[in-house]
């Protein structure tokens, strides 16, 4: 295994893997306000793609390898430094690079950082980037994280293209665990889990309570800190919901957990997800899903198993998120039918077991051909 590590994590990818080879870099350092930029720009990938090169160059020649898979980074912006080197090449899985919804796009740019800017040159470098496009036509499989990502990466030469997630899920409650019939007392539970940003939809789902003609039935739980959050609370203020509306901040993974465990319907109406990690984590404990028909989500919640909302004007979206969630509340049947069919999609299609069948399944048609 071959890593870069950000500098306040170096030597975590050993502590992870003790058992196998690592060759662990670390990355170049920031001033912690850049940090941010580091993240998404990655300005130091460029320095490392020529060593890196040189490295892989060597262990290749030094050792046999039926296959290198190049896992990070995540978005498909960066070219890999292995192909064109002999061994079969995989890349990803990729996503990102999704566009706002238009309906929100001026809403959204005003809270962008300048630095973001460089998202306008993605159609050019698909074109015209020639290090990029030589790393694709080198590749292998690309594997993308939901289908929209392939659409993206058309214009480059990509020779085959298979959808995996980089999530996975291992446990899972019985299918009579997973049924939550509503009590007489009790209200239904409503949960977000995730970053209070903008994007994330958080404020599209406190104007949805708002909307709902239910909502003396319900109580909300928003899991999660961010830029957003301090905007959500003024909106919940505004809209009288403090008595059913709670935000909690960041929680740690056993109070995520119990929060999962409590809940009955998970709202996630995130507008610009490039997977959804988070829904997978509540179709595992079979909730149904109100989310967005668009990006990530799109594809990782089926019909059966939850509400797909299209993204449409920021009042309109909250309005049809309103609605759907007055269906799940008003109808316990179809509560728990679509929480115990999210649980049989998450298990089916996202069981760990079963994706590293496919992958190896995978790795083995490129070795063959090989």
């Amino acid at each position: 295994m071959f890593s870069v590590s950000r500098p306040d994590r170096f030597g975590c990818v050993k502590e992870q893997f003790p058992d196998i080879p690592v060759i662990e870099w670390c990355d170049i350092r920031v001033p912690e306000k850049l940090e941010r930029f580091r993240a998404i720009a990655k300005p130091g990938y460029f320095l490392y793609f020529r060593k890196a090169r040189k490295l892989i160059k060597q262990l290749i020649q030094e050792n046999t390898f039926d296959i290198i898979h190049h896992l990070n980074p995540f978005a498909w912006r960066y070219p890999s430094p292995a192909g064109g080197l002999g061994p079969p090449l995989v890349r990803g899985p990729l996503a990102g690079g999704l566009p706002t919804p238009e309906s929100f796009r001026s809403e959204v740019h005003e809270i962008f950082h300048p630095y973001k800017f460089l998202r306008i040159t993605d159609n050019w470098r698909k074109k015209h980037d020639r290090t990029l496009n030589i790393s694709y036509r080198r590749t292998d499989c690309v594997l993308v994280a939901a289908p929209y990502v392939a659409e993206l990466l058309k214009p480059l030469p990509v020779r085959r293209f298979e959808i995996e997630i980089e999530h996975g899920v291992d446990t899972f409650p019985d299918q009579e665990s997973a049924k939550r019939p509503r009590t007489k007392q009790g209200k239904i539970q409503l949960l977000f889990v995730g970053r209070v940003i903008r994007t994330k939809g958080v404020q599209d789902a406190i104007r949805a309570v708002s909307y709902m003609e239910t909502k003396h039935l319900v109580s909300f739980t928003i899991i999660g800190d961010g830029d957003d959050l301090k905007q959500c609370r003024i909106l919940i203020e505004k809209l009288q919901l403090n008595e059913t509306i709670r935000c909690r901040g960041w929680c740690d993974n056993e109070q995520v957990e119990q929060a999962y465990s409590n809940a009955d319907i998970f709202v996630f109406p995130s507008f610009r997800e490039p997977t959804g990690g988070v829904l997978l984590e509540a179709m595992s404990h079979g909730l149904p899903c109100v989310t967005c028909d668009y990006g990530g989500p799109a594809y990782m919640v089926s019909d059966a198993c939850g509400l797909k909302i299209p993204p449409d004007e920021s009042d309109e979206y909250a309005k049809r998120i309103a609605a759907g969630l007055d269906l799940l509340v008003e109808n316990d049947e179809l509560r728990q039918k679509m929480g115990q069919a999210a649980l049989l999609h998450a298990s089916l299609h996202f069981n760990w077991e079963r994706k590293m069948t496919r992958l190896d399944a995978i790795y083995r048609s490129l070795i063959v051909k090989g």
